[in-house]
């Protein structure tokens, strides 16, 4: 038995597939970000293939999905980026642990077509895991540590090389430490242990990146959003 056939000759599951688009919603959402109506629109055809036709928000797996075809919509990918677990809390800022339409294509406008400061307090606030509004030593590492993971998994993708997890984590971590240990001895201005946005700020608008190695291929990671 095959598919029935609709009036414009396609199957019927493939019609189905397609799911109408509201076009007061694109509008709304150009209107409120800094994307254009075509970027809006693929945004929201992305959003609704993840999502039963928009009809439910995001999961943290589903989320991770949509980073992965932002290619498609001709913006940057963000899956290789070292903030893609914390992306999904980032954009969640209901805090219902699902991310809606508004989240989505909101948070990823200012992530790919965001101002500077945007850019600076969102990097802030990735690294700030507990919220308190500072950032401590323990925090810088552990964002450190996930930069080298995601810049050494890359690299195992291109070279096709299979890389050891427990020595991958191992090496992130202690490479982490050591790098957080000299960013904080310079970032911490007033010494009290954490970092203030006004330092960190410092620190971002250097365009800081760690460099992974992988048997002579190299990669480089942001550890801000740029």
């Amino acid at each position: 038995m095959g598919n029935k056939q609709g009036k414009d000759g396609k199957s019927k599951s493939a019609s189905d597939k397609k799911y109408k688009l509201d076009q007061d919603t694109i509008k709304k959402l150009q209107e409120s970000t800094n994307f254009d109506k075509v970027e809006v629109k693929k945004l929201y055809e992305t959003f609704s293939d993840l999502s039963q036709g928009g009809k439910v928000p995001l999961n943290r797996q589903q989320f991770k999905d949509g980073l992965v075809k932002l290619e498609q919509c001709g913006l940057k990918n963000l899956d290789n980026s070292p903030f893609g677990d914390r992306l999904f809390d980032l954009l969640d800022t209901n805090k219902d642990n699902t991310v809606d339409l508004q989240e989505f294509v909101g948070g990823l406008s200012i992530l790919c077509k965001g101002t500077v400061e945007e850019k600076l307090e969102l990097s802030f606030k990735a690294y700030d895991l507990d919220g308190n509004g500072y950032i401590t030593k323990n925090e810088l590492s552990q964002m450190f540590q996930q930069a080298w993971i995601s810049g050494f998994k890359a690299l195992s993708y291109q070279t096709n090389e299979e890389v050891n997890r427990d020595d991958l984590n191992n090496f992130s971590e202690e490479m982490a430490q050591i790098f957080a240990e000299g960013a904080f001895t310079s970032l911490d201005v007033n010494g009290d242990g954490k970092l203030s946005f006004s330092e960190f700020k410092q620190f971002a608008l250097s365009h800081p990146k760690i460099t992974a190695t992988l048997n002579g291929s190299k990669k480089d990671v942001p550890i801000t959003f740029d």
